[in-house]
């Protein structure tokens, strides 16, 4: 098995629970998920989120795999306090361009990885005040929905984004944006099975939002991505090195 192919088979056993061991003192991911809601609650009568129609209820055919009973499956909107598209400047305008505004493209997403704490190109106030594009506060999970659909990474400075990334806010907690960001990466591939368009293939929010999560405790989600970051780098490493690779596959449950 290839580096790439392992890398998704420890992926997909992660966001299994086949990667670490169950606790039961890890206590039960619906607690985290009533605070989620109740957070969603208190923004909503602050005014400071909008409400939002409910996502349809998830059904047993939904579900592709079991997991521990202390987990729960929601949907990603669910679990989000807000999420939304970039814009474009119009490109033909130079004064929308060149200024202090970073401005995030797929471009970006698929050479920094994990974290962006730089682009490419950049924006001006002009650009943003005449167009779609917003500024996006640090730590939003961004996901790219045009072209290389399920790329994911973290923004660690502000910035705005194009149309083609979908920038998700969550609870101000580490562990879970992590675990979030480790679980949209083990859907890059199957994501494209979802995908529709003529001459791009493209998702859209709405598909984004009613993906399906196994959500974990926050104690096992900071396990998972404790190990992964153990293992991945150890794949990396061993890329080149089939024998190697051949005994770390089998370290790891099909």
């Amino acid at each position: 098995m290839i580096a790439e192919q392992l890398k998704k088979a420890v992926l997909q056993a992660a966001i299994q629970g086949k990667l670490t061991n169950q606790r039961p003192e890890d206590g039960d991911a619906r607690d985290l998920l009533k605070e989620i809601k109740a957070e969603k609650a208190r923004l909503v009568k602050e005014g400071k989120l909008k409400k939002e129609k409910p996502l349809p209820e998830i059904t047993e055919d939904e579900i592709p795999f079991e997991i521990p009973e202390n987990w729960v499956w929601v949907r990603l909107g669910n679990i989000i306090l807000t999420g939304r598209s970039g814009g474009t400047p119009d490109t033909k305008n130079t004064q929308y361009y060149g200024g202090q505004i970073p401005f995030v493209t797929i471009k970006d997403m698929t050479t920094a990885g994990m974290y962006i704490d730089k682009t490419f190109s950049s924006i001006t106030d002009l650009g943003v005040q005449n167009s779609s594009a917003w500024i996006i506060d640090p730590n939003h999970i961004l996901y790219s929905m045009y072209a290389s659909i399920g790329k994911v990474s973290i923004n660690k400075i502000p910035l705005a984004s194009s149309q083609a990334i979908f920038a998700m806010q969550l609870i101000d907690n580490e562990i879970f944006r992590n675990f979030v960001y480790t679980y949209l990466l083990s859907m890059e591939s199957k994501v494209y099975k979802q995908a529709a368009g003529t001459t791009q293939l493209n998702i859209n929010a709405k598909i984004v939002k009613e993906m399906l999560l196994p959500l974990p405790p926050l104690a096992e989600q900071q396990r998972i991505v404790e190990r992964l970051e153990e293992v991945l780098p150890e794949i990396d490493q061993l890329a080149h090195d089939e024998t190697k690779l051949d005994e770390l596959e089998k370290a790891f449950p099909k």
